[in-house]
């Protein structure tokens, strides 16, 4: 039912009501059918105006809580059904979640099993491992014992050829002691000996440099020539150097007089000198006179 519907009898009856009381008002008062045409009419026409008035407001009022509660249960059933759907989705992520524990459940127990048969077979291994372990060091207390009685016997031999090698040892030197002790003797004599014959043979030398020395000097002497100019007391240091048979090779002034024609007279002398007297003595004529220096002092 509308609220049109709902209205529509208690709007007849006010109509119908409004209308008796226009014709009572109409035949019982004809002398007053001005007064009742400008003042009662308006009362009844406004009242009626307020009637419809209140009938439309309250039929809008109905109206709109009708839709509201239509809306309100279109939106509940709505909330109702977004809440359902919620509660679905959630079962079915409930659902879908167990499957993927229960097939995880199943992949650990599977991994758990291969792991327990892996380990199983790690164990047999090692057992196998320590038997074989225990196997090859038996073999190696064995070897050891063998290899110690072998050891053995190699030191003892060992020993008994170090007390033959020490008693040789001993033996040889004594022998090598008499031996030194007799060589010793022998190099003493030897090196008296020699050093009696170097005394000899330096004395001999020093007595042949002296005597070969003064021979060379006065040889020079002999062949120098007294510049005009040479002042009494002038003498000079001459380098010479010999070949083994005497000539002269060099005669250099280290050492001048000052007097530059004294100088060059006393390298000219030495030169005119050549062949110079020597030792017969090689080794003596190399340490000595190969190069030899000399003071040049005529008078």
């Amino acid at each position: 039912m509308t609220v049109f519907q709902k209205y529509s009898i208690s709007f007849g009856l006010a109509l119908a009501l409004h209308l008796t009381i226009l014709g009572l008002f109409g035949l019982s008062f004809s002398d007053e059918t001005e007064l009742v045409k400008h003042k009662p009419l308006p009362e009844i026409i406004q009242a009626s105006m307020l009637d419809d008035e209140k009938i439309q407001l309250e039929a809008e009022r109905l109206k709109r809580n009708e839709s509201n509660k239509k809306l309100t249960q279109k939106n509940k059933q709505r909330e109702i059904e977004q809440q359902r759907k919620k509660e679905q989705a959630l079962l079915n992520q409930a659902k879908k979640q167990r499957i993927k524990e229960q097939k995880k459940a199943k992949a650990l127990e599977k991994k758990n099993k291969q792991l327990a048969l892996k380990e199983k077979q790690r164990l047999k291994k090692i057992k196998s491992l320590k038997a074989k372990e225990a196997a090859r060091l038996a073999k190696i207390k064995e070897q050891k014992i063998v290899e110690k009685k072998r050891q053995d016997k190699i030191h003892k031999a060992k020993q008994k050829k170090q007390q033959l090698e020490k008693i040789a040892e001993q033996e040889r030197q004594k022998a090598v002691l008499a031996k030194q002790k007799a060589d010793a003797v022998a190099k003493a004599a030897a090196l008296e000996k020699q050093a009696a014959a170097v005394k000899a043979k330096a004395k001999s030398d020093r007595q042949a440099t002296i005597s070969l020395t003064a021979a060379i000097q006065q040889k020079v002497n002999n062949r120098w020539i007294k510049p005009l100019s040479a002042r009494k007391g002038l003498q000079c240091s001459v380098r010479v150097k010999l070949l083994p048979s005497g000539d002269v090779m060099e005669a250099t002034v280290l050492k001048g007089s000052g007097d530059a024609i004294f100088d060059r007279s006393a390298e000219n002398a030495v030169l005119k000198a050549s062949p110079l007297p020597v030792p017969k003595d090689r080794a003596l004529f190399t340490r000595k006179f190969r190069t030899f220096t000399f003071v040049f002092k005529p008078e």
